[in-house]
């Protein structure tokens, strides 16, 4: 059904509501003028009967009905009047407009027998001898206690209808002028009614549009004043509840994007309600645009989803260790739990998901340490107890034999004693990166690196290797030179190590922005993507085989590592499989300090 303004239903009711009291004044005044106009008709009627009665009583006295019709002739024309006279039975004596002769029996004449009954005869019908709308009044003469004849005048009703047709028109202009000013009145009452309503309207909008701010105007109307103070006091209280909801979904929301654990939340029918961005990064979604759907669409794990649908359909809270395979994997501890209203009915299932992955990796490390520690300390202190008791068993007779065990107990002591030293060192880097660090002083980088590649040159030479060094004289950069110096001399071994006779090793240093970064490049055999991330933990070795057979502790890559931590600085590596390797320091140039 379409809608109508109340602008437009209250003017148009206004307006019907007037036409039809005007119509119906008009109609009812028309009435009751025409009856009264009829009324003072008969009644003009009446006495010019009684008037006409003494002439007439004389005249049929005398029995002369001739002259009786020459009076009804020239008393009707005198007075515009159709008098008929009547005797008892139904004969016509006397008429104005026609020959008594000729006309009919008027005994049935209702008038008529009104008249001979003794009263007055009043009739309006159309004569059938004019064939004209007339009224007619009958009076009889009275003579003792007899009515000899009836006397009854009639006048046409065409001057009466043309009168109330004139009024009729009087009324009509009248009813339409009346009905203009109304509709006038009644476009401004609907106006002044409609309009502070239509601002009503227009503020109930904006409010609903969100302006929570926005006040209604009030108005002089009373019912529309308290309606615009009760909607004000709704906006007001909405306003601060909206104000409130706001507040507290921007502390969830800060409070979940805050946290690293990853938040899930779904209801029964397993739809996501809501997520942080932890989760999102989790399963590789965006947070924007997976609240609403189903988890199923949203996680492709089976792990987590199969947990999911554990905590959906467990009363008590279930957690469990997840693997999140990939390019790299990651484990998580998931810990999940029923989400009820404050009635106690089960809404969802809210899922918290722990990224372990540093911790399963720390202590995968760790476990490698030990068994990597275990195994290089048990390899010399093997070797030198079974030399050893080679020499005890009789070899120290043989002078050749018991100066070659010697030798190789030698070596292996010097080894374990490496090793050992080598540890310490991590040790020391370790506690001096976690203690406040003692300001450096500038030094000159080039002067460190010459150091570094003469520490290295024999070894370089023995394998037909040339070292380069591009450096400007005058780069300097807050340092600890014998340290820095060191972890230049462990990249550049390893580098010669894993360099085919005859290549170059180039030794790069300059300022980049912010900072000194230093680049130890080589040709060598280089090393898979797969290891990288791993290259620096202690013991470490992509091939334990040929490492052994090269030489070294193992611990070289992790001193370079702590060394330069201890500098505030990053070490990264990037490699390619049969091109070679770049280790790249980077040191930060602008904390210069006092010397």
């Amino acid at each position: 059904m379409r809608n109508i303004r109340l602008f437009w239903r209250l003017f148009s009711s206004y307006l019907w509501i007037t036409v039809v009291a005007l119509v119906f004044v008009a109609w009812s005044g028309s009435s009751v003028l025409r009856d009264f106009y009829l009324d003072q008709v008969a009644r003009e009627l009446e006495n010019g009967a009684y008037l006409c009665r003494p002439e007439v009583a004389s005249l049929l006295a005398s029995d002369d009905l001739e002259a009786m019709d020459r009076l009804c002739k020239s008393l009707g024309k005198a007075t515009q009047t159709r008098i008929t006279v009547i005797l008892p039975s139904g004969k016509v004596v006397g008429d104005t407009e026609e020959d008594p002769r000729r006309m009919d029996n008027h005994r049935d004449r209702p008038e008529v027998a009104e008249a001979l009954a003794g009263g007055v005869g009043r009739v309006t019908r159309t004569s059938d001898t004019v064939r004209e709308e007339l009224l007619y009044v009958a009076v009889g003469l009275e003579r003792h206690d007899a009515i000899p004849a009836v006397v009854r005048l009639a006048v046409p009703l065409t001057e009466v209808n043309r009168t109330l047709r004139s009024v009729r028109v009087h009324f009509l202009v009248v009813g339409a002028l009346a009905a203009g000013f109304v509709a006038i009145v009644s476009l401004w009452v609907s106006r002044r009614i409609s309009r502070p309503l239509e601002h009503l309207e227009t503020g109930a909008r904006r409010l609903a549009g969100g302006e929570l701010d926005h006040r209604l105007d009030t108005s002089d109307i009373a019912e529309i004043a308290a309606l615009a103070d009760a909607m004000n006091q709704m906006a007001e209280q909405w306003a601060d509840r909206v104000r409130t909801i706001l507040r507290q979904q921007n502390e969830q929301a800060a409070m979940l994007s805050s946290m690293v654990e990853g938040v899930l939340a779904v209801d029964n029918a397993g739809t996501v309600i809501t997520l942080n961005e932890s989760c999102a990064a989790l399963v590789g979604a965006e947070a924007a645009k997976v609240k609403g759907r189903k988890v199923h669409e949203v996680i492709r794990k089976p792990d987590l989803l199969r947990f999911v649908e554990s905590a959906l359909s467990s009363p008590s809270p279930v957690e469990g260790d997840l693997e999140i395979a990939g390019a790299t994997s990651r484990w998580l501890h998931a810990y999940g739990t029923t989400l009820d209203d404050a009635e106690g009915r089960q809404l969802g299932a809210l899922i918290v998901f722990h990224d372990v992955t540093q911790l399963r990796r720390l202590e995968m490390v760790r476990r490698d340490f030990v068994a990597n520690v275990s195994h290089e300390l048990r390899t010399p202190i093997t070797s030198i107890k079974g030399f050893v008791e080679t020499l005890l068993d009789g070899a120290l007779d043989d002078k050749a034999s018991a100066t070659r065990f010697l030798e190789i107990i030698h070596r292996q002591a010097n080894r374990l004693d490496a090793i050992i030293e080598d540890l310490l060192m991590l040790s020391r880097l370790e506690k001096a990166a976690d203690e406040p660090a003692e300001p450096f002083s500038p030094d000159a980088v080039a002067e460190m690196l010459r150091a570094a590649v003469e520490m290295c040159q024999n070894r370089a030479a023995e394998n037909r290797i040339s070292i380069e060094v591009a450096c400007e004289e005058t780069l300097t950069v807050p340092m600890n030179a014998q340290l820095l110096e060191q972890a230049i001399v462990n990249l550049l071994d390893n580098a010669i190590k894993y360099s085919s006779p005859g290549a170059t090793v180039r030794v790069e240093a300059a300022r980049e922005a912010d900072e000194v970064v230093i680049r130890v490049r080589d040709h060598g055999c280089g090393i898979e993507s797969r290891y990288l991330p791993r290259l620096f933990e202690r013991f470490y070795r992509v091939d334990r085989a040929r490492s052994r057979e090269l030489g070294g502790t193992g611990l070289g890559l992790a001193i370079v590592k702590h060394i330069i931590l201890v500098h505030g600085g990053s070490v990264d590596v990037e490699s390619t499989v049969g091109q070679g390797s770049t280790f790249t320091i980077h040191l930060p140039a602008a904390k210069l300090t006092n010397s």
